[in-house]
């Protein structure tokens, strides 16, 4: 018995990692397709809205679409532009790095009687200015991408109203209905957590542009929007994000130390007040799912598709959850997957609704 628990948890092993390294190499087709799915929870209802309006169908997607289209296009644009702009005045940035690190230098020289040289052992300005250029072409990429997502998303939008029908076709009618619930359960959670995620992103993203604003460092309003996109990848966006707008912070204001102060105390706070209690105990209440699990699916998914595949790790774990919560044999798995401070609703509560 012992023998054959190793040997399935191997071969469970041996699996997880093949299919890790699929997915990692069939990435260029899978990643927007997968992002059209998602996409696709964001856009049903609005495209239902239009069509109940008597608007045709093919109309109210092309609506949604050409809506969806314009507003990613605008953030693609203001990413762009930022980036640019920001590069161009790089080089008064890494001016006052060798200004700062000059006199870091000298200050633990005199104390500590250590010597070290932050411009040449530590390559900082090169490893941003190269991350900064890199960060430009895989917005491009992604943009190039963007076709084969709207197409993917077009025909998802038209095989939506025809789902039940082929469900009911291809299966009996009590299997076809618990694949109907256990579809529909999926469409409701991760829904929810996308918008519960946007608007407390949005709200991050708008106290940074503010609290910036009022200490006067350069480019608030970009960091407030890259604090809004950062916030979708739990902890490790939100432990970026503050690192790096305090080291800008010293770079900036440098010897003004009130400033730097006021940077990284409002930065610390907004983080902790929204991204570490706030959105935890909203997230738990929705998705009841455990924060290790959170964590490794951020890792894995990382690793799998870059900071793509953390943006989508928590809406991928709602799903694996759900699905595990319907198949008798899986559902331990989905009890592990559980926070333990809610208890999880049976799906099949949902029998008499």
């Amino acid at each position: 018995m012992n023998g054959n628990a190793v040997t399935t948890g191997l071969l469970g092993v041996i699996a997880l990692i093949l299919v890790g390294a699929v997915l990692k190499a069939a990435s260029s087709i899978l990643l927007p397709l997968i992002i059209a799915v998602f996409l696709s929870f964001i856009v049903v209802p609005l495209v239902n809205l239009l069509d109940r309006t008597r608007i045709p169908r093919v109309m109210a997607i092309g609506i949604v679409l050409m809506v969806l289209f314009g507003i990613m296009f605008l953030i693609f644009l203001f990413l762009q532009t930022s980036v640019n702009s920001f590069l161009r005045e790089y080089p008064k940035y890494a001016t006052r790095y060798t200004e700062i690190s000059g006199q870091i230098e000298e200050m633990i020289k005199a104390r500590f009687s250590i010597n070290f040289d932050f411009r040449t052992d530590i390559n900082w300005q090169g490893a941003i200015r190269g991350y900064l250029i890199s960060l430009s072409g895989s917005l491009m990429q992604f943009f190039s991408a963007l076709g084969l997502i709207l197409i993917f998303l077009i025909f998802l939008l038209l095989e939506k109203p025809l789902f039940k029908n082929k469900l009911s076709r291809a299966f009996d009618e009590e299997t076809g209905r618990h694949i109907g619930r256990v579809a529909e359960h999926i469409n409701q959670q991760v829904g929810r957590y996308i918008n519960l995620k946007f608007f407390i992103s949005l709200g991050t993203g708008f106290v940074v542009w503010v609290l910036l604003t009022f200490i006067g460092m350069d480019f608030p309003i970009v960091w407030g929007v890259l604090a809004f996109l950062l916030n979708f990848i739990p902890s490790i966006g939100s432990l970026f994000f503050v690192v790096i707008t305090i080291i800008m912070g010293v770079v900036q204001f440098y010897p003004l130390m009130g400033k730097i102060v006021a940077v990284t105390i409002s930065m610390v706070a907004t983080q902790v007040l929204i991204g570490n209690i706030l959105d935890p105990r909203l997230q738990g209440q929705r998705l009841n799912i455990s924060p290790l699990v959170i964590l490794f699916s951020l890792i894995f998914w990382g690793w799998i598709w870059g900071v793509v595949g953390m943006f989508l790790a928590v809406p991928i774990m709602v799903v694996i959850k759900i699905v595990c919560e319907n198949i008798p044999s899986l559902k331990p798995i989905a009890i592990l997957m559980e926070s333990g401070h809610v208890v999880s609703k049976q799906l099949e509560h949902t029998d008499e609704v």
